[in-house]
Parts: structure tokens; sequence; C-alpha cells
């Protein structure tokens, strides 16, 4: 007798759809059949042909930004996780503990480094969180480059974050900021790993962006968050990390891109030869400056025009943008005051799966095939997560979302399980939410109601060896 049984159900992987039943047992996934097998289990559901998807790998987590304990903003973070159908959300952490406005770094500790970090924020994960999760390292400083091979091969961290964004004079502390220098011996050292070693880059050119602002003063009437950073501000820089990655031969993954020209650039890198892959966020899928409110949706890149995302949606359609992370950084309105001065960031954990359910897949942007390869399976080969996670087949941990697409509602920020107090989507409505989240074979998450267990998410190690 298994655990778990869910039967007819409409099973979506990245290559196909089929009608079967999945058993569960021990937390993993035993067997697929047919829908006319007789099976039993101690707990069963008969799901009456809707969908079921591998659980959502979000790549692009943020916790205790910018101000909020971090266990506290943990709690909150992996139960959104979990009502919005995602089983494993993947945290940036480094020697930094602290945020502030805009791009500066404060309250490090200089006598930390990224280990000390890591080993710190996985003891509170792992005492605290509702879904499963890993970390990225982050690197602030050219010291902490030596930090990345003893992560990767014993820390169980091996993918780096390296913030173009982030120059001398735009961080606080002992650190020196990422120039240009730091950035191709970043690429050297990281170079060194097999996979899944990769490179993560915030692609934004910081001096165009300051004398821009500048230039702006307090003439900001009417302007949007992407009136003071264009998109070649993003551009140039996505030209300038691919050029380090064709030198070094470094595999790129440039987080959070927003630009109509973005999947250009990586098309003109791939036929170069260039090892980089592209993720976006839903944010730059569902909202717009048509649309969204230019004080709450202030984000790093900035959410553009409607003309940006259609190409966004064609970028991932041609295959160039292969991965979606919520870039999910709880502010709160207190954060958000002022066109200068308000705080960067966006909840977005919980309406990462409803935005492309909703904008893609019921719109007709994309099928629930390519819905699943950018959520989950393209995410946990490229970050070393498969065959555990990423795919509904047997051996895998049984990480299950179901999804009704004929589901209609409105989004408020009254139904997000947030640290914060508003949601960039208020007020849209989308067609096609998850329903129940099953992580490793557990029920986490049922109509929106957190069914699970704090502490029941577990830290995943990714470590990787040296070529």
């Amino acid at each position: 007798m298994y655990d778990l049984l869910l039967k007819n159900a409409k099973i979506i992987n990245h290559d196909g759809s089929f009608m079967g039943n999945i058993a569960v047992s021990d937390g993993k996934i035993k067997d697929i059949c047919d829908v006319t097998i007789t099976q039993e289990a101690k707990e069963v559901y008969d799901l009456a042909e809707k969908f079921v998807i591998p659980g959502v790998i979000d790549t692009h987590v943020h916790i205790g930004w910018p101000d909020w304990d971090w266990e506290e903003s943990c709690v909150a973070t992996t139960k959104a996780a979990a009502a919005g159908g995602v089983t494993t959300a993947m945290i940036f952490t480094g020697a930094s503990s602290g945020g502030g406005a805009e791009t500066a770094i404060t309250g490090i500790d200089e006598s930390r480094g990224i280990a000390d970090e890591v080993n710190e924020k996985r003891a509170i994960f792992e005492k605290c969180a509702y879904v499963d999760g890993s970390f990225h390292g982050v690197l602030y400083s050219f010291n902490q480059i030596k930090e990345v091979i003893p992560m990767a091969t014993n820390g169980g961290v091996s993918s780096f974050k390296l913030f173009m964004v982030q120059r001398a004079d735009q961080v606080s502390g002992p650190w020196d900021g990422v120039d240009d220098g730091t950035l191709y011996c970043a690429f050297k050292e990281i170079e060194k790993l097999k996979s899944p070693g990769i490179v993560m880059t915030h692609c934004e050119n910081i001096e165009l962006s300051q004398r821009i602002k500048e230039a702006i003063g307090d003439n900001v009437e009417g302007l949007f968050w992407n009136d003071a950073r264009p998109n070649f501000v993003e551009i140039e820089s996505i030209k300038k990390a691919i050029v380090y990655a064709k030198e070094t031969g470094a595999p790129l993954y440039i987080v959070h891109l927003s630009t109509k020209e973005a999947g250009e650039e990586l098309l003109k890198a791939k036929i170069d030869g260039v090892t980089v892959y592209g993720e976006t966020c839903p944010h730059y899928l569902g909202l717009n400056v048509e649309t969204a409110d230019r004080f709450d949706s202030k984000v790093n890149p900035p959410v553009r025009t409607s003309e940006d995302s259609e190409a966004l949606w064609q970028a991932i359609r041609d295959g160039l943008i292969i991965s979606i992370g919520s870039d999910h950084a709880d502010c709160a309105k207190k954060h958000k005051t002022g066109f200068w001065s308000g705080i960067v960031g966006l909840p977005g954990v919980q309406t990462l799966l409803p935005t492309i359910l909703s904008e893609g897949v019921s719109k007709g942007r994309i099928t629930m095939e390519q819905a699943v390869a950018i959520t989950s399976f393209n995410q946990a080969k490229l970050f070393g997560l498969y065959p555990k996670k990423g795919a509904i087949q047997i051996g895998a941990d049984a990480d299950l979302v179901v999804v009704d697409m004929d589901i209609e509602k409105t989004v408020t920020a009254a139904d997000m399980h947030y640290i914060s107090d508003f949601t960039p989507y208020e007020g849209k409505k989308y067609k096609g939410w998850p329903i129940m989240t099953f992580l490793r074979g557990k029920l986490v998450a049922k109509d929106n109601k957190i069914t699970g267990e704090k502490g029941y998410g577990k830290f995943i190690e990714r470590n990787t060896v040296l070529k």
C-alpha cells in the first residue's frame, strides 16, 4: 500500500502530457500508471482530470530584504511559496546581513565570510522553512573570490552572483564592490568548477544610472523608474558579461532580464558559442509602465513597457529565456515612499506560478509543457537538482502541484502570506491557480491555506567538483 495516490490526473512534464495515476511512498514517486489500473494508498485524491505539474523551483528569492528579521521573513516567504506551488526556493546569501535604499549594503561584519553566512542561514532555514531550499552565494568583493571553490566543493553552494550594479562607491562596509577586474577574476575562478558551477550576473551599468539620476534631479513628476534606468543600461552590461563568459569559458546565467533587446543578445551569444542562460521574472511579463503603480513597482531592473513584455514572452517561446525566478524581495508599503528614496524590491514568490499560468498559458502565449520547462525542469537541470527535482518521474521527490485552469479570481494582498502588506498585482484577474501543493508527498498547502509544518523544508546541498 502506498502513502499517497493522485488518481485521474493530467500529468504534465516539460516534454509532454498524459492521463495517469501517481503513487507515492517515503516522499518519492514510486509508480506512474494508467488510470485504469487499481492501486491502494493511505491517502487518495481523485483529481478529475486536473493538471498535475512538478513543484516550481523559484531560482531567485531574497529573504530578510530590506530590514526584516531573517527567520520571520523565512517563515512568511516559505509559506507564500507553498501556497503558490513553489516547492524549492533558491535563496541568495552572502557576507551581508541587511539592505537599504537602492543597492547599498549595510550591516556587514568584516570578519564573516560566505561560509559563515551560509551556515548560519542554513540552520535557520532548516528550523523554520515550509518548503525545500538551496542557496546561491553572492560575491561583493575581490577578496571573496577565494571562497568560491571551498563553498562549491564542500559547502553545498555552486552558483555565485555578482552585482554589476554595485561598484566601489555603491557599497559600504569592508567590500570594494564588483569592478571589471573582480568580475573577470570571479568568472575565471568559477570556470574551474564542473557543472552545476555557474556565474550569475545582475546586469545594469551603475555609472550610467547614477549620471542619469543626477541629470533628472528633483524633476520626477510623472516619471517611472524605467525613465531613470532605461533599457540600454541593462543591455550594455549584458554585452560585457557575455564578453567575460566568452573569454573565460565560464557558464553564465543572467538574472531578471527585463528588456525587449535581451533575447537578441542571448541569441547572438549562443551563435558565437557562448554558454549563456536567460532568466526573467513574472513582473516583467505581467506588469508594465501603463498598468503598474510607479512607486510600488520600483525594482531593479525596472518594470518596462508592454512591448518589452511581449518580447520577453517571445524569447521564452524561442528557448532563449529558459527560467523564471520571482526575484522575491519582501518590501512593504512603508519602504516605497518617494521616487528616489523608495527601496527597490517586490514580493512575488506566491504569484510566480499564477502569473505564468494566467498571462502565459491561459492567454495562449505558451503551452503547459513550456510553463513546466521554465518554472521547474530547466532550473533543476541547470542548478544540479535533477533528477531529484524538476520532473514527474519514478524515483523523483514527490513535489507535485495540482492546478485548476478554470479558476479565475482577483489577486489581492489579503490572500498573500507575505510579511509584506501589498502585492504589485493587486486587482488583476488571473485565470489558472494552484489548488494543492505536495512537498515530498506531504500536502503543504491547499486552496491557499497552509497545511504543512514549520521546519519540514530541507536544505539541498549542490556540491560540485573541479574540472
